[in-house]
């Protein structure tokens, strides 16, 4: 499915390269028909090379050309670049953000026109098409341009739409969660190091297992929960481990980390 449509995103770094990157690949837009601009020159450039899209300084000329733009900027730069677009965005435009904490009303006030704004939180894993994005939809946005960008979403993983009201969360749980994955399999990969394994070696079985997990949870569908009880067994080396993370409340530690998220991102919409 290819969207013959003009994509403006301002921001490019890490979540943007791994939108593009997956849209590309999953054949939903042609790279001529995507334009980037960010204030680091080096991070557009890198983008220019990896996947032939074209860059700009001007966000007016581009806003103007754009039929959807991407808000993909750090939260404190939001109101900088929303009053540095307003003039120039189309009513026919449909604005998509990225940017955690950031409300859809604020994006409409600070845009002051009747513009479709909808507000996403994707994941990074949407690089290698396996995103968790969560989208929901302004004041303005019609049935027909909200599935629009779901289907873009679909295209690079799992996509939902959700009331705004839990956007908080949903940073906090997929949003973050990539990298609470990453450290734990860091802190894995480290651990059987310092045990004696071979470092090489160590990469690769925490690695493997981290993604064979995942790909479990993915296929059985049965619960976490489940599948853990089915990987240990009475006295052995799984049920003393788990054991271990229950004595030193894992549980709470999670918790507190994801509450301090939501926090944040609550925070960020202030």
């Amino acid at each position: 499915m290819e969207i013959n449509k003009k994509f403006f995103f301002i921001g490019s770094g890490n979540m943007a390269s791994a939108i593009i990157g997956g849209i590309l690949e999953s054949n939903i837009v042609k790279s001529e028909n995507i334009v980037c601009n960010d204030v680091v020159k080096e991070k557009v450039i890198n983008l220019q090379k990896k996947y032939g899209v074209s860059i700009v300084e001007d966000k007016g000329e581009a806003t103007i050309e754009a039929d959807i733009i991407f808000l993909s900027v750090k939260p404190q730069d939001i109101p900088k670049v929303l009053d540095e677009i307003r003039h120039f965005v189309r009513s026919k435009t449909i604005i998509v953000s990225i940017v955690a904490g950031i409300t859809t009303k604020f994006i409409e006030e600070s845009i002051q026109k009747n513009t479709a704004v909808i507000r996403t939180m994707p994941n990074s894993p949407a690089l290698v098409r396996s995103g968790a994005t969560a989208l929901c939809k302004g004041r303005f946005v019609s049935g027909d341009q909200l599935q629009r960008i779901k289907d873009l979403f679909v295209s690079i993983g799992k996509a939902e739409i959700l009331d705004e009201k839990n956007f908080d969360i949903i940073t906090a749980l997929s949003g973050s969660g990539p990298a609470y994955i990453f450290y734990f399999c860091e802190l894995m990969q480290k651990a059987a190091e310092k045990l004696g394994l071979d470092k090489n070696i160590s990469k690769t079985f925490a690695i493997q297992t981290v993604y064979g997990a995942g790909k479990m949870l993915s296929i059985t569908n049965e619960p976490a929960e489940i599948l853990k009880e089915k990987v240990k067994s009475p006295n052995g080396t799984t049920e003393v481990a788990l054991k271990y993370f229950e004595s030193q409340k894992l549980q709470n530690i999670v918790y507190e980390a994801m509450n301090q998220a939501m926090k944040k991102s609550k925070t960020l919409s202030k």
